[in-house]
């Protein structure tokens, strides 16, 4: 963050003579004819255009502020072109974001002065040139759509209208501005000391000539050096972009906003620059285009069509891929995908690269999955983040927990808003380790509400494709370098994830985000399964609330890193989806074959055979169900086993014993091992202190440093309720309150603790501890479709900085003589180093939302032991925690879909995207080949092996069906 503070005075600031002789060309590129009548008409919310009440509009003065961060205003330029003016330009000064409009409505540019640190200045100062305004009737109208949103990721100060004028522009000045500007950031970037003098000398001769009125000759004086041809063999590919976030410092209605400004600067940037390429990453965007911008839309699908605009990637937005399911990820290229093809015409080969250049470090098993969506080229940016150890690689070959391996390229610069200026030209190839390849990528653009390429880079790049002291630049899509990179011989490659040394936090914020998500995914693929089971089709039901979980995924709203309006519209917008597939749920079940006679039910939607025990409206019953299968709940059996003491409980599995604290002293099994080393589920405070500017996102490495808060529990009790044995445990403290059922089941070697929270600390973090009596050298952690072993060690930097890690329903670790693992069902921050295994549970950040996790929340995680080597039970069950049966009234059928081997995981089962059949996608958890046989009873005609997006692959055998580790295979079931 330091780093990026110090670019925010911007290199002309630095250097103030240069400065000054820039303000004065500047001066000189636009001189007034007419001063402009504005009027403005605000509001707390957007109003459509044509929605406006023209009367309701009111005066306003140049200077005067015109909003908050987020607030809403239309302004209307009025006023007449002056006699004998032929080539006039509008000039609108706003501080922030606009999208200006004709009289009729149609939309004519958009102008931005959003600020990305180090920005050099426009030719046009405080103002913009507005394009595509008709001026032949003599008189101007307009509307422009206007907003603040907030210096840097700020939201403080005001919206300023500075004012709107007609001028004519001085060519000549306009590009002496241009040329002037180029060589200077060349002549202070150089470390060839005889080419900044020499520049340097030019650059003051121009000047003088400047000063004597001559443009003409001072342009031709910066010509001679400009005319010096590149010497360097290293060639940028350079395409242009506007990273703009779904939601993060402003909420998701202002990206819409954001997003149509975008797109019209990208478009009418087109028209005026020849070799232009523009790329676009997120289809979520473009689909907000077709809805409200029908015309800005048809506009982009044409300059797709000839290439003037890129596809890049296929995920519906740039996904967290630490959080989300291995499904919800497959979904965000399916989905994705799908609109691309079905709006744009793409083909697959238009359709490889996979761009998520922000995110906040990268699964494991992202290589298999983007593989199987199609995707086998990767760019980020985003490991030049790393806060300890320096990232080795730029351009490498990934190689993903089952063996599948990717393209990846992340451009040297080390930024997705590149001002294509001649310091970041040298410094991306000073600081790239495969230089000798003599080719790297140039992302170009102001992101976030900067429009993307304007101006300044697109008149910078048009002097600096082959310039004496740089490398050469030359403009293409992506694709174009992937397509070429793909063909040389790469040294590096990684094996493993892309781990972020930087914003372990997000694992943890916003934990009721979290919780949603996972119960989301979960009710998602209920329906889905319940759909193909019954043979309904609910695609177009469906689809909009995958797409609602998908935008939700984005990297800024999942991660809880958005401001308190972009939360509580996540929270709101996950319960409508989960109410929605509710109401799905049980109109599919009453579609499933049923019993003639009434009798209560369950209905188990996961790969493992269950016998467990569940409650219902007249009590406890217990179930026993095969996989994806629907049986007779019967009577509760006599636990016989259960018991407790003053200091324990018992099941006859599992004995647990308490201290005085409330944590979890000792735990003895049936042969009497002990499981406890040095305590479990020891509730702690530690200091979480602010991580200035990112503390929602950040966690102190050293807070292990710190001694924590221990909570004392100051009440206890201990019921028996049916087939359960239950510690109540009550933890009281000045800002937090926890209400916790300690629960060991009969015939369960699982030990739940089923938690309320009262929240509301400022800056601390709530973890619960366990330092189990096996621990080994690495920590087995789930991740999507497969898990993932981290050092539990800290003998070197990289071990130490992962301090924390995401795993999602468990995380496990063992020795020679047994395992502990802890199992969760919303939660995905983890320590796993020296002996200790902790959960983070909670934390309470001020920023960028000062509310973030304040209140009541509700969770669930436990702990159980296995025998060495039985990985598989620990998976069975954490996905029994996270899917409890469905009940149902007389609904019974047998197993629909089951794998011999219980490391294989049949994952989901649904209706196939083109109705053809049933699709069963199934992985291998357990990280060892094998050879299994998948059992169905759903009717089929054939059996096609596809790839993650269902298209065929082939024929297969489900009575041999082979896998690798942690392989990933989809199965068509074709209808009969």
């Amino acid at each position: 963050m330091l780093d990026m503070l110090a670019t925010v005075p911007g290199l002309v600031d630095t250097h103030p003579v240069h400065g000054r002789r820039l303000r004065a060309i500047r001066s000189r590129v636009y001189r007034p004819i007419a001063e402009l009548d504005a009027a403005i008409l605000r509001s707390d919310e957007p109003i459509p255009f044509a929605g406006l009440d023209r009367g309701a509009f009111a005066p306003i003065r140049a200077g005067q502020e015109f909003g908050r961060p987020f607030s809403c205003a239309w302004l209307r330029i009025t006023g007449s072109v002056p006699d004998g003016v032929d080539d006039a330009v509008v000039l609108l000064g706003v501080r922030g974001e606009g999208l200006v409009y004709d009289a009729g409505g149609a939309v004519l540019d958009a102008v931005s002065t959003v600020w990305i640190q180090g920005d050099l200045p426009h030719s046009g100062g405080r103002f913009r040139p507005v394009q595509h305004v008709d001026l032949s009737g003599g008189r101007v109208e307009l509307y422009a759509d206007i907003a603040f949103n907030g210096l840097l990721f700020f939201g403080v100060g005001r919206g300023v209208y500075h004012g709107a004028r007609l001028a004519e522009r001085d060519a000549e000045a306009f590009g002496l501005y241009y040329d002037y500007l180029t060589l200077f950031v060349l002549a202070a970037s150089t470390t060839d000391a005889a080419l900044s003098a020499e520049l340097h000398t030019a650059l003051r001769e121009a000047y003088a000539l400047f000063a004597r009125n001559d443009v003409a000759g001072a342009r031709q004086r910066l010509a001679a050096e400009l005319a010096h041809p590149s010497t360097s063999s290293f060639v940028y590919s350079a395409v242009g972009h506007g990273h703009l976030d779904m939601a993060w410092v402003w909420p998701v209605r202002e990206t819409q906003r954001k997003a149509v400004r975008t797109y019209t600067k990208a478009l009418n940037a087109i028209e005026h620059y020849d070799d232009y390429v523009y790329g676009t990453s997120q289809p979520q965007q473009l689909q907000w285009m077709k809805e409200q911008h029908p015309e800005i839309f048809a506009r982009v699908r044409d300059a797709v069509a000839t290439g003037r605009i890129e596809a890049q990637g296929s995920f519906w937005v740039e996904p967290d891929t630490n959080l989300p399911s291995g499904e919800s990820l497959v979904r965000h290229a399916l989905v994705g995908r799908r609109f691309w093809q079905h709006e744009f015409g793409l083909t697959d080969e238009q359709l490889r690269l996979c761009w998520l250049p922000d995110t906040f470090g990268y699964s494991g098993n992202l290589p298999q999955i983007l593989r199987g969506c199609g995707m086998d080229w990767f760019q980020t940016i985003k490991l030049t983040w790393n806060k300890v150890n320096l990232f080795p690689h730029r351009t490498f070959r990934w190689e993903g927990i089952d063996g599948s391996e990717v393209l990846v390229h992340m451009p040297p610069e080390g930024d997705y808003n590149s001002r294509a200026a001649a310091d970041g030209l040298l410094a991306g190839v000073e600081r790239y380790p495969e230089r000798d390849l003599d080719t790297a990528m140039l992302v170009y653009g102001a992101g976030d509400g900067g429009g993307g390429p304007g101006e300044v880079h697109l008149e910078l790049l048009a002097r600096e494709g082959s310039l004496r002291g740089l490398p050469q630049v030359r403009k293409a899509p992506a694709s174009a370098f992937f397509r070429a990179l793909e063909q040389r011989e790469l040294l590096h490659r990684h094996t493993g994830e892309l781990y972020l040394e930087a914003h372990q936090g997000t694992y943890t914020t916003q934990g009721q985000i979290k919780r949603h998500n996972r119960i989301a995914e979960r009710k998602l693929h209920e329906v889905e399964a319940l759909a193909a089971l019954a043979g309904a089709d609910v695609r177009d039901e469906l689809e909009p609330l995958w797409r609602d979980v998908l935008l939700n995924q984005f990297h800024d709203i999942i991660p809880g890193s958005s401001i308190e309006r972009v939360n509580r519209e996540a929270r709101a917008s996950y319960a409508a989806v989960e109410s929605e597939l509710d109401l799905i749920a049980e109109h599919l079940i009453g579609q499933l074959p049923k019993e003639a006679e009434p009798a209560l039910t369950a209905i188990n939607l996961t790969s493992f055979p269950r016998q467990e025990h569940v409650r219902t409206e007249d009590g406890w019953r217990r179930v026993d169900v095969g996989p994806y299968a629907a049986a007779r709940l019967t009577p509760l059996a006599e636990a016989g086993e259960l018991s407790f003491t003053e200091d324990s409980i018992s099941n006859g599995l599992l004995t647990v014993r308490f201290g005085a604290t409330g944590e979890i002293v000792s735990c003895i099994d049936a042969a009497s091992r002990e499981h406890v080393a040095g305590g479990f589920n020891r509730l702690v405070v530690y200091r979480d202190p602010d991580q200035f500017p990112f503390d929602a996102w950040d966690i102190a490495q050293d807070y292990m440093q710190t001694t924590p808060r221990t909570l004392n529990v100051t009440s206890t009790r201990t019921t028996v309720d049916g087939p359960l044995v239950v510690r109540h445990h009550e933890y009281r403290g000045a800002k937090v309150t926890v209400h916790q059922r300690v629960v060991l089941e009969a015939g369960s070697a699982v030990v739940r603790f089923e938690t309320h929270v009262d929240w509301h600390e400022k800056h601390r973090m709530l973890r619960a501890e366990f330092r189990p009596a096996h621990y080994g050298d690495e920590a087995l952690c789930e991740i999507q479709f497969g898990h993932i072993a981290r050092s539990t060690t800290e003998r070197d930097a990289v071990e130490k900085a992962q301090f924390e890690v995401c795993a999602h329903k468990w995380i496990a670790t063992e020795d020679a003589t047994g395992g502990f693992a802890l199992l969760n069902d919303s939660k995905y921050g983890h320590r796993a180093k020296n002996g200790l295994i902790s959960l983070n549970l909670l934390r309470a950040p001020t920023f960028p939302d000062k509310t973030a996790d304040r209140g009541s929340h509700e969770f669930t995680y436990a702990f159980t032991p296995f025998a060495p080597g039985d990985l598989a039970a620990v998976v069975r069950e954490a996905y029994r925690l996270n899917n409890p049966p469905l009940l149902a009234d007389g609904i019974i059928f047998d197993s629909a879909v089951s794998a011999d081997d219980p490391g294989v995981v049949v994952e989901t089962v649904k209706p196939a995207e083109d109705g053809s059949g049933v699709v069963v996608r199934l992985y291998e958890s357990l990280g060892r080949a094998t050879q299994t046989t998948v059992r169905t009873g759903i009717p089929h005609a054939g059996v096609v092996l596809t790839d993650l997006i269902e298209r065929p692959q082939g024929v297969v055998d489900l009575a041999e069906l082979s896998f690798g580790p942690f392989e990933i295979k989809t199965i068509l079931l074709e209808r009969a």
